[in-house]
């Protein structure tokens, strides 16, 4: 019990005010709430840093991209890519948390996926509209793998969503950017993050820090990138 009152003080501490304009949730719907993860050619963003930037494998999971907003610790609004509020359809989720020990405000980004689903493929689509889950609602998984507005580095902020009972991703972290060829071919094997259906990897930059430096643009996210 303390070390979790010991947690989720460290979170608040480190949650950053989420200003209206700066908040998702004040999308008007329609409006595409989620950024891109970069694509491209993986080597020149890799040599964009130095050799032993610490870097955060995950698993690339096919499903629905949705954001959770908490207020005084409960569920207050949940939306999807394109800003509509689908709070009232995933209430019901028993894989939702519908309170947490957290008071300020909350704003939790992942991903809905059918674990019953393990298929690997390059073509598979990232999203997956959330009526086509419903009649599978009783096998979605919930994998949570952000928090935004938050001043931790990703390693931190995964174990702070596990402590308040999310699924997190399986990770693997890398200090050489070197391995990061290893991984992939791995994944393609068939050999890396079996449990979930992927089309591929995301690569994350794990410090706060160098986040922040290389911002964000009006399209993708500089810090995080997907190979497959």
């Amino acid at each position: 019990m303390r070390e979790e009152i010991e947690v989720s003080n460290h979170l608040v501490r480190n949650l950053e005010r989420i200003s209206p304009e700066n908040s998702i949730f004040n999308y008007k719907s329609g409006r595409k709430a989620f950024l891109a993860l970069g694509q491209g050619n993986i080597r020149e963003w890799l040599e964009t840093f130095l050799p032993n930037t610490r870097i955060i494998i995950e698993p690339k999971i096919i499903g629905s991209i949705i954001d959770i907003q908490y207020i005084n610790g409960e569920l207050n609004m949940v939306i999807d890519k394109n800003s509509q509020d689908i709070t009232e359809i995933l209430r019901t989720l028993k894989k939702i948390p519908k309170s947490l020990p957290i008071k300020n405000r909350l704003e939790i980004q992942g991903v809905l996926y059918d674990d019953k689903n393990l298929s690997t493929s390059k073509n598979e689509t990232d999203f997956i509209e959330i009526h086509n889950f419903i009649s599978q609602s009783k096998r979605l998984k919930f994998c949570a793998f952000l928090i935004s507005h938050c001043k931790i580095n990703h390693f931190q902020s995964l174990q702070e969503l596990k402590y308040l009972n999310f699924e997190i991703p399986q990770t693997q972290y890398k200090n050489f950017i070197s391995d990061i060829e290893i991984y992939l071919q791995c994944w393609r094997k068939g050999k890396l993050f079996k449990s979930y259906p992927t089309n591929g990897l995301v690569l994350k930059i794990n410090s706060r820090k160098l986040q922040k430096y290389l911002g964000e643009n009006k399209l993708s996210i500089p810090w995080a990138y997907s190979i497959n």
